[in-house]
């Protein structure tokens, strides 16, 4: 996966890459993990949120319902 221009990543992995010693491939080796884990963490979430869709409600908005 691949952030995109609107990727932010979370502030806690911000401040460990800062406080983080070692030596400039260390940091960036460890900053691109984390922006994948981050990454896989987010699009785990879409494809639980997707599943959740019943066979029955499948397509529909979750909205008011209007009366039959």
């Amino acid at each position: 996966m691949i952030p995109d221009k609107n990727f932010r990543m979370k502030p806690q992995i911000k401040s460990m890459i800062t406080l983080m010693k070692g030596s400039d491939e260390d940091r960036a080796h460890f900053k691109k993990m984390m922006i994948d884990a981050q990454l896989h963490e987010e699009s785990a979430k879409r494809a639980a949120l997707k599943s959740k869709d019943t066979g029955e409600m499948k397509g529909k908005s979750r909205g008011a319902v209007a009366p039959e």
